[in-house]
């Protein structure tokens, strides 16, 4: 045992120990690691499950005018020559809209299941245009083999998913209230209403009004399918996020919420004024652009991040008691001692998780933290009866804790802030034990 002991008091010995012991510490930390992915995905679900009941990310565009075709084969007839043609059903055509304003408030409140929480939203969004005389024209004109139908029209309103349409207060086509019905377009479901061209004419412009109020959680985007796309959304949520492929020309913040507004040309869209069948489908999700319901407390991203840091924190405290272990007289502290403060090292994560799901990570983090630090310094203190060695020890582990909470919390400079702090806690090492002579440590020969 005492030859154990021995062994123990060489400093090239007690170093393996302590970095076997270390590399000990990343299972432990995998695990916090894993756990935290699991309840990520368990969060994930709980979203799913409240998407499909209360409705999922929306994206509404203004309404496509659809005319079903006719196309023309020519047949001869083998033994008297004779051409017949033949007329069947051809490709629908579509028509995007003219001057479209879309307005949208959006009322947005937390749903829950469990323990986990998600903004879902009601919006209330109007959409008014026109189509012109000009593309009614080119909508109608034969073209070749094809013939529209100007009494098989349709007009189209797409919706991501007409599920979740809560009312629809107003649908006017042409100044008279029409009664949608379900339809595709574009790739998406849309509310479709038929109507006659021939009766309403091509020398006014065919005008609508639709007022609907959707439901729908992440994400709110808009379809820029006129030639000049208006958007104005007011949002009753206090961290804005815009995405798509168009940020607003101007955005205003207030306690309640955020507006913005978007204006897209026909110029700035890869999609034509009039196309064929569903040669646009795959395109039209490319050009949505909108909002999303940003959460910036996402827990687990914080979590994982702060465990990503675990096996750094531990190598610099294990290093910092290895060097304090010659520098102050009297403190000796055995690799069981090392192990037990690694295995708290690595539950403050665990305790971290387990807090932040029910009272915020902020306040978690202090709690965790603060008992953390306890622990160790009473622990210290009680190896080593060193109040002073206990108590330097503490507030080292105290300030490095809130280091790493400023870094967690500053996503954009983490690197930079992680790489100063290793950098002055190594620099702080290196001046602390620059008289030290490593090879007459384990004999007692410090030289001062």
């Amino acid at each position: 045992m005492q030859g154990l002991e021995r062994r123990f008091e060489s400093v090239s010995v007690k170093g393996g120990v302590i970095a076997a012991l270390t590399a000990l510490m990343l299972w432990p930390l995998s695990r916090v690691e894993s756990l935290v992915n699991e309840r990520q995905s368990l969060q994930h679900d709980a979203y799913a499950v409240i998407a499909d009941g209360f409705g999922g990310p929306q994206a509404v565009g203004p309404p496509v005018l659809t005319v079903d075709t006719e196309q023309r084969t020519v047949t001869i007839d083998s033994s008297t020559k004779i051409s017949t043609d033949l007329w069947t059903a051809g490709p629908t055509l579509h028509l995007t809209p003219d001057d479209v304003q879309i307005t949208s408030d959006v009322t947005v409140e937390i749903r829950s299941k469990g323990i986990y929480s998600v903004p879902v939203y009601v919006a209330t969004i109007a959409v008014t245009g026109q189509f012109k005389t000009e593309g009614l024209a080119r909508l109608l004109a034969p073209e070749g083999d094809i013939r529209p139908l100007p009494s098989h029209a349709t007009l189209q309103l797409p919706l991501s998913r007409v599920k979740y349409v809560r009312s629809l207060q107003r649908f006017e086509v042409g100044g008279q209230a029409l009664r949608p019905a379900g339809g595709r377009v574009a790739g998406l479901e849309a509310l479709s209403v038929p109507i006659d061209l021939t009766v309403i004419g091509r020398k006014v412009p065919l005008t609508f009004h639709i007022d609907v109020v959707v439901a729908g959680s992440e994400s709110l985007h808009f379809l820029p399918l006129g030639s000049t796309t208006t958007v104005s959304a007011r949002v009753g949520w206090p961290h804005p996020d815009f995405e798509g492929a168009f940020f607003p020309v101007s955005r205003q913040t207030n306690a309640q919420g955020y507006s913005a507004n978007w204006q897209v040309l026909e110029l700035n869209r890869a999609i034509p004024s009039i196309w064929r069948g569903d040669a646009i489908d795959r395109s039209v999700p490319a050009t949505e652009f909108g909002v999303r319901m940003l959460q910036p407390s996402d827990l687990y991203t914080q979590d994982y991040r702060a465990v990503r840091y675990g096996i750094l924190f531990v190598a610099i405290t294990f290093a910092c008691f290895f060097a304090w272990e010659h520098l102050v007289r009297g403190m000796r502290l055995h690799p069981m001692q090392y192990l037990l403060v690694g295995l708290a090292l690595a539950t403050f994560y665990l305790l971290l998780l387990a807090l932040s799901e029910h009272i915020g990570f902020a306040v978690s983090y202090g709690v965790a933290a603060a008992a953390l630090v306890a622990l160790i310094t009473t622990y210290i203190f009680g190896a080593t009866n060193n109040r002073a060695a206990a108590g330097g020890i503490g507030a080292a582990l105290a300030i490095s804790y809130c280091l790493l909470y400023v870094i967690l919390l500053s996503q954009d400079y983490a690197l930079l802030l992680g790489s100063l702090l290793l950098f002055a806690i190594l620099a702080a090492l290196m001046l602390a034990t620059r008289r030290l002579d490593w090879a007459k440590v384990g004999r007692g020969e410090t030289e001062q």
